[in-house]
């Protein structure tokens, strides 16, 4: 059988797209990427906390809550981030991976689907892979993030593309971040697939549904395209900005770009967003 004249103009539209997206994404200067990640709702939150914890204790906290960010009571940036700063910023750092958890468990009795956060969190605090993190330096961990993600995979049980793993390895990126530590492998590490993730996909146009992994391999081929240019970026600022601009109306996205001093890359692609919703 031959290909279909539909299926050759979709494959068409979604590599022109892919490839202005690509063209737009690398006039966004390195600084500005650093700024968009320390805009997140983990960085504005936690950042605080840091230099109340050794950094391998810290790192072991953003996985933990990392891995329970699901299913919450209300907005991330409003009912988690902050809240688990508040229950945080007078816990005395000791020298015991129990005493996290005993902290945190008051914490997640109180939210939805609390049972199963508190074994996740349990399952977790109690592993191997959180007893060797728990005195770890950055540069440390820095050199150990392909194996801490699979090692996270097999100590919750679940498969390396799932949302909560992928985020989890996300906020123990912006760990790292905040200690100043860049150099790290996140290269074969996708993309945590949320709701703000699957609308804007689908507002480019390029029609891939909305399953994780079709979503997935679409911006590890951006980000592929994008570290020629930046070695530096990976999917911690490539799920950034998207979480920030997902449901940014036109008028919003130019002003959110106006703000990083890149406007030419808010008309860019408003105009990308707009062409392909009106296609």
């Amino acid at each position: 059988m031959g290909v279909s004249i539909k299926s050759v103009r979709k494959t068409l539209k979604k590599s022109n797209i892919r490839d202005e997206l690509i063209e737009i994404l690398k006039k966004i200067p390195l600084e500005s990427w650093q700024l968009i990640v320390k805009k997140e709702p983990e960085w504005q939150h936690l950042e605080p906390l840091r230099n109340k914890f050794p950094h391998g204790s810290f790192s072991v906290f953003m996985l933990a809550i990392g891995l329970n960010a699901y299913q919450l009571k209300g907005r991330a940036e409003i009912t988690y981030w902050p809240q688990l700063y508040e229950v945080m910023k007078n816990y005395d750092s000791e020298p015991f991976v129990k005493a996290l958890y005993e902290h945190l468990v008051e914490f997640y009795k109180t939210e939805r689907l609390n049972a199963a956060k508190i074994k996740r969190l349990s399952r977790f605090l109690s592993s191997s892979l959180a007893e060797k993190l728990w005195n770890k330096f950055p540069q440390e961990i820095s050199s150990m993030t392909d194996n801490i993600w699979r090692s996270l995979g097999n100590v919750m049980k679940q498969d390396l593309h799932k949302k909560t793993i992928c985020f989890a390895m996300k906020c123990l990126g912006i760990s790292l971040m905040m200690a100043n530590e860049y150099d790290f492998d996140f290269h074969g590490i996708p993309i945590p697939v949320d709701l703000r993730i699957t609308k804007f996909t689908n507002r480019l146009g390029i029609d891939i549904g909305e399953k994780t992994l079709p979503i997935q391999n679409f911006w590890n081929s951006i980000l592929s395209s994008l570290r020629p240019t930046y070695s530096q970026i990976n999917m911690i600022h490539l799920d950034s900005i998207i979480w920030q601009i997902a449901h940014h109306d036109i008028e919003e996205l130019i002003s959110y770009f106006n703000d990083l001093g890149i406007i030419d890359v808010g008309k860019r692609l408003s105009h990308l967003l707009q062409e392909n919703n009106s296609a």
